[in-house]
C-alpha cells in the first residue's frame, strides 16, 4: 500500500515498509529550491529566510537530499567541477 503525505507543499511517498522515497518531481522541486538559496546568497535577505523556513520544515530525508543539491550547486556557482 503506497500513501502520499505533502510537507511544506511537497509530496512524499511512503510504501507499506514505511521507507521513504523521493519522486523525480519532487528531487527537481528541491533541486530548484537549493538553486534558488544559492542565488539568493548575498542578495536577496528575504527570499534566503523564506527558503531556510520551508527547509526547516521539512521531513529530514528531504532536508538530506536538499542539503546535497544545495552543496553541488554552491560548489557549481563557486566554479568547483
Amino acid at each position: 500500500m503506497v500513501q502520499t503525505f505533502f510537507i511544506a507543499g511537497i509530496a512524499y511517498m511512503t510504501n507499506k515498509q514505511t521507507h521513504l522515497e523521493l519522486t523525480e518531481k519532487q528531487k527537481e522541486e528541491i533541486d530548484l529550491i537549493a538553486l534558488q538559496r544559492v542565488n539568493a546568497m548575498n542578495s536577496d535577505e528575504f527570499l534566503c529566510n523564506t527558503i531556510d523556513q520551508k527547509i526547516h520544515s521539512m521531513e529530514e530525508h528531504l532536508k538530506s537530499y536538499f542539503q546535497s543539491r544545495f552543496s553541488f550547486h554552491l560548489k557549481q556557482k563557486n566554479g568547483e567541477k
